[in-house]
């Protein structure tokens, strides 16, 4: 649903969710407590409370329809494929990692496709964070070259998304109900400061028309972008240093992928085009399928990793005390 009005800044439609009867905070981002919860099928994972809070997502233009990074390009089938051969190369250097492979082994279920969106492979997911202040910084700002600048002025509003804390809470009972999935806090911090989930837009789904969802337009404000932006430290409070994103930008930018990526997509993909018809046809587009992983971390980086970890040099931990809350199958509050 798009609301009628354009609003004279994004402080005024801050203002309106705020004199509504919706539970509104602007105070989630950071470090804030995270608890341990069954999402069901026994996935724990390490959830931004508070349970149940309306979900946020800012963009500095409103795009009529919003869809996923994947289908934006109308992507050919060949295009699909490389890019799900990226997320999964991703998928299984992340695995890889000590502290994940400590986290699977305490039973922490870990969202990948979630997780690669967040950062910035095309997936066919949307971000969205249970944090005010942090949509708004997205909606208030444009980004260069990985830095992050306050819009002075544009012809075109921003827009900030709120998403109706029902559509988490309520069991799924249509195609047009959000697909929400907590992100949740990681051994990499970017995810956590940022109160991450992400919701599934599959098959060129347009989230300004999904249920519970409510686009707020609004004229971009210099002065009011400034003061947003520099709450953040110009990002940098969002964008903490994180060792892991250097291996994720490779594995964007790059040619060369796995033949254990490459099997495990074919093998969930559709199989319009023989093992050795999309072959020859990655060839024509320059990517090469070999036997290694050229991402894989070596012995050395490994016991350098794990030596660090010990010591507690290689991220915060948890800025929390967890404990462990069911949800059940039907999703009510616990």
């Amino acid at each position: 649903m798009i609301h009628e009005t354009i609003f004279e800044n994004i402080d005024k439609v801050v203002e309106y969710l705020s004199n509504q009867s919706w539970p509104i905070s602007k105070i989630y981002y950071g470090n804030a407590p995270f608890e341990v919860i069954d999402y069901g099928n026994g996935k724990l994972v390490y959830y931004p409370i508070p349970f149940g809070a309306p979900l946020y997502r800012g963009q500095n233009e409103f795009h009529e329809p919003c869809i996923s990074s994947f289908f934006r390009s109308q992507p050919d089938i060949l295009t699909q494929f490389i890019e799900k051969l990226r997320i999964e190369e991703f998928r299984i250097v992340t695995q890889k990692h000590p502290m994940i492979e400590e986290e699977l082994n305490n039973g922490i279920y870990y969202d990948y496709i979630a997780l690669a969106q967040h950062y910035e492979f095309k997936t066919d997911m949307l971000d969205v964070t249970n944090s005010l202040p942090v949509a708004a910084f997205f909606a208030v700002t444009y980004q260069i070259k990985g830095k992050y600048f306050p819009i002075k002025k544009s012809d075109n509003p921003g827009v900030l998304y709120f998403i109706s804390p029902m559509m988490e809470l309520m069991p799924r009972l249509s195609d047009n109900q959000p697909d929400i999935r907590p992100v949740g806090w990681q051994i990499f911090k970017r995810p956590g400061v940022q109160r991450a989930f992400g919701i599934n837009l599959k098959n060129y789904k347009d989230f300004n028309k999904m249920d519970g969802v409510i686009a707020f337009r609004f004229w971009h404000d210099n002065i009011i972008s400034e003061q947003i932006w520099n709450m953040f430290l110009g990002g940098e409070v969002l964008f903490p240093k994180d060792i892991f994103a250097e291996k994720a930008t490779k594995i964007k930018e790059s040619n060369i992928f796995s033949r254990q990526a490459f099997n495990i997509v074919y093998e969930n993909f559709n199989k319009e085009m023989t093992k050795e018809r999309i072959l020859v046809e990655l060839e024509k587009r320059n990517i090469r399928i070999q036997n290694n992983s050229i991402y894989d971390y070596s012995d050395d980086d490994l016991s350098e990793l794990k030596e660090l970890y010990r010591l507690g040099k290689l991220t915060e931990k948890l800025n929390a005390t967890t404990r462990l809350c069911f949800i059940p199958d039907e999703k009510k509050e616990c």
